[in-house]
């Protein structure tokens, strides 16, 4: 009833206040921002992010400052995520109610320009590539930005960018309702003059993150150093400075994925479109310049670095639960910048018991090549004890006194108590073979063969995918997700066998 109450209250007020009084308030930007960061939901934990169009959200919470005049108002809050879901937005803080919402995803481009002078007058500036005179002249566009820039001129009707001149659009003035920052607008009717500290919250797109581990191998292979970062990586137009960052572990429901506005495509790209009786038309271009020669590879990647990942390792993450979730809270601001990808650091831990371990998979009478393992239990008493998010990681062993990248692999959320494996590759040195040695009836016989070519012994498992049939074996054969497993140590340059014999039911 109170609900009802306030509704008929908001609809009595709206209806005294004439849209005469209407009157606009500008939030230029926020006082204060803080951003939750989800991990694109379908993404496998070995998938690296995409760069250019991350696929998961953020939660931005902005704080802002806003005096309103009594009466119908208009607020602007500038400065908001380009790729906002307008329909998320929570608006906290404000003495009255909200009667609409509006997206205002226009932003100021070379496209958005273009388009919103259709049918308008502009000056086509020109510059002879030979005297460098530049002419300038009144056109009108007639075409829109689908393809060739149609204009006319006192001469009559061409395509613009045809005739092999430097061809630039010079514009009177930036039409009504194009903006240079995304703005999200509300309308609110006030009884009286205010100032209100507000808190704006919204969901938006084009954001992601993973954890990125770095193992280093202690000789021996026994124990290991872990080091992970945490990535963040935003494609938005709009940059959040010094802001309070959260990452999220987990995959939260999310029935659908409600589209948001490209912000991405502002540049206007037209092509030579020549029409019969077109003016100046050039059927020809100048050939392009040579491409400059391309940089050494190690420099290439040094400029992409600095150009796209920002690496900061002073930065502490602390872990913190969110119902089924984790929530990692980097400890100082930082900037989400805009199209970008950084890099803080997540955890720290010296001197992790780990096992290497060749690990195959044996389907009957087939065994697949070994997999160099890297094992390790989440336990405080083993070195480690936290919650670890999914991610990929690279491991390194010291070859010379020099860090030698062993292999890749990645890792899925991993709770305190679990195990954790890194599974690297095959290996040149360990091989298994499997052999039929015997068939009688409905029993067959065979023999898995082990060789380590390493001049140290190696840790083997071999783990037997269910039969439809009855399974025996030379050897005492443990159990690992519901499947036999056999564990052996194999000597250095040398073998070990095992005779196992399946008889089937039928």
């Amino acid at each position: 009833m109170r609900g009802l109450l306030a509704l008929a209250a908001l609809i009595v007020s709206a209806g005294t206040v004439p849209a005469a009084a209407q009157q606009l308030v500008t939030s230029a930007g926020p006082e204060k921002v803080s951003v939750t960061v989800y991990r694109a939901p379908y993404r496998d934990a070995d998938e690296a992010i995409d760069r250019s169009s991350p696929d998961g959200y953020a939660l931005i919470t902005e704080t802002r400052t806003v005096t309103l005049p009594a009466g119908r108002t208009t607020i602007r809050f500038e400065g908001v995520a380009g790729n906002i879901f307008p329909e998320s937005a929570i608006i906290a803080g404000l003495a009255q109610g909200v009667r609409e919402k509006n997206l205002d995803a226009d932003l100021l481009s070379a496209r958005s320009l273009y388009d919103r002078a259709l049918g308008r007058r502009v000056i086509i500036r020109r510059t002879n590539k030979v005297s460098g005179k530049v002419s300038e002249e009144q056109a009108t566009i007639r075409s829109g930005v689908g393809g060739a820039a149609v204009v006319q001129t006192g001469g009559g009707v061409e395509a613009l960018r045809c005739s092999g001149l430097p061809e630039t659009i010079l514009y009177e003035g930036v039409p009504e309702g194009l903006s240079a920052k995304p703005t999200l607008s509300i309308e609110v009717d006030s009884v009286v003059a205010s100032t209100s500290t507000i808190t704006l919250s919204y969901l938006a797109g084009g954001f992601d993150w993973q954890a990125d581990y770095v193992i280093r191998l202690a000789p021996g292979g026994a124990r290991a150093d872990i080091f992970a970062w945490v990535t963040l990586a935003s494609s938005d137009v709009t940059s959040f400075a010094q802001a309070g960052t959260q990452v999220i572990a987990g995959k939260p429901n999310r029935e659908s994925t409600p589209s948001f506005g490209d912000f991405g495509s502002g540049s206007l790209s037209l092509k030579c479109w020549p029409t019969a009786g077109a003016r100046r038309v050039r059927y020809a271009f100048a050939p392009p310049p040579p491409p400059p020669p391309p940089a050494p590879a190690m420099m290439a990647m040094a400029e992409r670095a600095s150009e796209d990942i920002i690496v900061s390792g002073t930065r502490k993450v602390a872990q913190e639960e969110l119902g089924d979730f984790k929530l990692y809270r980097i400890a100082d601001p930082v900037t989400v910048a805009s199209r970008a990808q950084k890099q803080v650091g997540l955890l720290s831990k010296e001197s992790v018991q780990v096992a290497i371990v060749y690990a195959s998979d044996v389907d009957a009478y087939d065994v697949d090549d070994p997999i160099m393992t890297i094992r390790a239990k989440n336990r405080r008493e083993a070195g480690l004890g936290l919650p670890l998010p999914a991610g990929r990681a690279a491991v390194f062993e010291a070859v010379g006194g020099r860090p030698i990248l062993v292999g890749e692999s990645a890792t899925d959320d991993k709770a305190i108590g679990e195990d954790i494996e890194f599974k690297l590759g095959q290996s040149p040195s360990v091989t298994a073979d499997t052999d039929e040695v015997i068939r009688k009836g409905r029993r067959v016989g065979y023999r898995l063969t082990v060789t380590n070519a390493n001049p140290w012994p190696i840790a083997y498992e071999a783990k037997f995918a269910p039969t439809d049939g009855r399974m025996t074996a030379s050897a005492t054969l443990g159990r690992r997700d519901g499947k036999a497993l056999w564990a052996v140590s194999v000597p250095a340059n040398g073998t070990a066998t095992l005779d196992y014999t399946i008889r089937q039911n039928r």
